[in-house]
């Protein structure tokens, strides 16, 4: 026969374990209906518009561009469309490749006649336009978002003018300095147009001002290493430093005044005769 000491202990374990029960069915509830959500939630799409292939930077987006696909509800991007036509006719700001979502912050506004020129440029900085020959762009290997260095061939300050290219210094004036787009203009050369390429430089306004001043004369851009922001100090090149001599200077003549001193004057000489008797003497005097 059981006693009462047993009987609580035995009360007491079944207890327990029916709480524990309750307690494991209902933490398994909760985590079955959050799977349930979490598995629903994935089974969500959304239609969204994608680019169907490569869109460069500025280009102007045409119907056939553009595509749609599902997407998920849960990740669906900001500012994505449902609606192809939304996005039809307006130019990239920025490179959009294939299969990506296109955003409202990849388009220029609807309305918007700047350019796309103007949406890329950093706020506070400029875009200069240079006139450049193959040399000066590095035969074509400039590219946008290249990064490179200005060099600019002026007429030194610092000698007399008309002294011709002995005057003449190459400096780093700008280092870098980043290409917003390369191009060409049409310009007249005897009678003809030729085409000239441009490339478009993202400045400073303090740095606009020195390339204009410098497009007065020859400019060339210097194509840097991928990565490389590091400046450098230059003391600039001139035909002497080219050579490895220094300029020649102006022999002076110096006129060497010779003071000759003046001849001693010989001392007047007087004698005289002496007769003492018979003794006859003679007896100089200065």
């Amino acid at each position: 026969m059981a006693t009462p000491t047993r009987l609580r202990t035995v009360t007491v374990v079944v207890a327990a374990l029916a709480l524990a029960s309750v307690a494991a069915y209902m933490v398994f509830s909760y985590l079955s209906a959050k799977n349930r959500e979490v598995m629903q939630a994935k089974t969500q799409v959304r239609q969204v518009v994608v680019a169907a292939s490569d869109i460069p930077f500025g280009t102007i987006i045409q119907a056939p561009m553009l595509k749609t696909a599902s997407w998920p509800a849960s990740s669906v991007p900001k500012g994505g469309f449902v609606d192809a036509r939304l996005a039809t006719g307006r130019f990239a700001v920025t490179d959009i490749p294939a299969g990506t979502p296109v955003l409202e912050s990849s388009l220029a506004p609807v309305k918007s006649d700047t350019g796309v020129m103007s949406f890329i440029i950093p706020p506070g900085d400029r875009a200069i336009t240079l006139a450049v020959n193959d040399v000066a762009g590095v035969a074509g290997f400039i590219l946008p978002n290249a990064v490179v260095d200005v060099i600019a061939t002026v007429n030194s300050p610092y000698q007399p003018a008309g002294a011709g290219i002995n005057t003449r210094i190459s400096k780093i004036i700008l280092q870098n300095i980043k290409v917003l787009a390369v191009g060409q203009i049409l310009e007249q050369k005897e009678g003809k147009p030729v085409t000239v390429p441009t490339v478009t430089l993202d400045v400073k306004p303090e740095q606009a001002e020195k390339l204009a001043l410098a497009s007065e004369n020859r400019i060339q851009l210097v194509l840097k290493h991928e990565g490389d922001t590091q400046k450098v100090k230059t003391t600039g090149a001139t035909v002497y430093s080219l050579l490895g001599s220094a300029p020649a200077r102006p022999v002076r003549r110096i006129a060497r005044v010779i003071r000759r001193k003046p001849r001693a004057r010989k001392a007047s000489m007087s004698s005289i005769r002496v007769i003492r008797g018979s003794a006859i003497s003679s007896q100089t005097f200065k």
